[in-house]
């Protein structure tokens, strides 16, 4: 994962994520999804999003232990890594000291993304996407630069 030089992103699974994030915040509910798929020679292919079981509120959300438990279960069975754990604030985009300590994805090289207005933006606007990597065990802001070089959008 800490090698990964590229993101296939298909604009259907940011699409997917955006609309299930805008229907929680209709009722301003934060909302998590997860992207999943398949790393090969550090190209990762994004293939589907999942979004688990969730307790929602207006300033944070909750997985509980045995639905982490189940996401693995599931990503082993599928052959399948997770690769980004995404979220929703309701303004501006930043990761919170609870977004610090309560993220799921723990290996080096996952990504935690933030999405302002409860997901209520464009589908190509990356550039509003807050995103962090895990790195050398704290999550690390990346460059707007190389969110867009990371991540490639794709039909």
């Amino acid at each position: 994962m800490i090698l990964i030089k590229k993101i296939n992103l298909p604009s259907s699974i940011i699409e997917e994520t955006l609309q299930f994030f805008v229907d929680y915040g209709q009722y301003n509910l934060e909302a998590c999804a997860i992207w999943v798929g398949e790393e090969l020679q550090n190209i990762f292919e994004v293939k589907e999003v999942w979004f688990p079981e969730q307790k929602n509120t207006m300033i944070t959300y909750y997985i509980s232990d045995i639905d982490v438990h189940n996401i693995n279960v599931k990503l082993n069975k599928k052959k399948y890594s997770a690769i980004a754990q995404l979220h929703t604030h309701p303004g501006n985009a930043y990761h919170s000291s609870i977004d610090d300590k309560h993220t799921i994805l723990n290996l080096p090289g996952s990504f935690s993304i933030v999405i302002p207005d409860y997901g209520n933006i464009p589908i190509n606007a990356i550039d509003e996407w807050v995103v962090y990597r895990l790195l050398n065990g704290e999550w690390t802001l990346q460059k707007k630069n190389m969110v867009r070089k990371l991540f490639q959008i794709i039909k």
